[in-house]
């Protein structure tokens, strides 16, 4: 009976009928009457959260509007649950029971389903989620990678149940390579995805944070991220077409100096008889002034 759930999408979380609020009943609080793939009243003390939600960031500002909303129109799309030992389990809808909660309610209109397994369960919250609310580009990475490893699907298996093109699966894996603090730069979007996917294509960790902590400060776009990367790859072929296994010690030195300094990229190359170039990197007129005035001050 559980497979039945899998791959009905937002078909199995919502009642065909639908859902229209009604003031309480008799029947309120007294959920036994309440069968599978009905919308009944339930408890909210008897709704445990589902594990397996992707969603791990919860706008506050957002939850006291839905709070208000509730309170003056009531809950007008039910949560969507499964039965558990002591209750039952909550499967979509967690912005909702929280304000129900916060607004001091007994009871939440709830459509119970059934799916047994937990492959059920996460593919449904994941799709609820995705569907109707913001997440973030690392809990989808984080939920997708649940489906491959709790729930031992291939990553073709899921891009088929969440409806995404395999190479999407696999881009979305590949964030959580990351180091930690780019992985927390994308949560709380101080850089979106696509900066982030040209931060995974460096070789190194080390790498990474460096190039990261520029797009930080110098705030630069997706496009002059990737411009950046690809510099960087451009450079290090270079070096190894002309046999050269870096810049020595002293010129590293010097580099990193004014590359601090300037805050972008600076590359000396070296020349015979002691003469070279600075190579100085700019993004933008602005990007390139900024860079004058430094000078001039110096």
């Amino acid at each position: 009976m559980a497979k039945k759930a899998l791959g009905k999408g937002l078909k199995a979380l919502i009642p065909e009928e639908g859902f229209v609020p009604s003031s309480p009943s008799d029947r309120e609080g007294d959920e036994s009457w309440v069968k599978d793939g009905a919308v009944g009243s339930l408890p909210v003390e008897k709704i445990m959260v589902n594990p397996f939600q992707p969603r791990k960031e919860f706008d506050e500002a957002a939850l006291e509007d839905l709070k208000n909303s509730i309170i003056e129109n009531g809950v007008i799309q039910p949560v969507t649950v499964i039965r558990a030992d002591d209750g039952y389990q909550l499967v979509s809808g967690e912005r909702r029971l929280r304000a129900v909660r916060q607004a001091g309610f007994k009871f939440i209109p709830a459509y119970i389903i059934e799916a047994a397994e937990d492959a059920a369960k996460l593919e449904l919250a994941l799709i609820e989620n995705i569907q109707r609310e913001d997440l973030n580009a690392i809990e989808v990475a984080l939920a997708l990678k649940s489906l491959v490893t709790n729930c031992d699907m291939t990553q073709d298996e899921v891009a088929q149940k969440v409806g995404k093109n395999r190479s999407t699966i696999s881009n979305f894996l590949r964030l959580l390579k990351l180091p930690v603090e780019i992985q927390n730069s994308i949560i709380v979007r101080e850089i979106s995805q696509g900066h982030a996917r040209a931060l995974v294509n460096l070789p190194s960790q080390k790498q990474q944070l460096k190039v990261w902590e520029q797009v930080i400060s110098r705030k630069l776009s997706v496009r002059q991220t990737e411009e950046l990367v690809n510099s960087l790859f451009r450079q290090e072929q270079a070096m190894k077409e002309n046999g050269s296994s870096g810049p020595s010690d002293e010129v590293a030195r010097i580099e990193s100096q004014l590359r601090e300094r300037f805050a972008t990229k600076v590359r000396i190359v070296q020349k015979k008889k002691g003469r070279g170039e600075i190579h100085i990197q700019y993004f933008s007129p602005d990007d390139l002034e900024r860079i004058l005035e430094l000078m001039a001050h110096d």
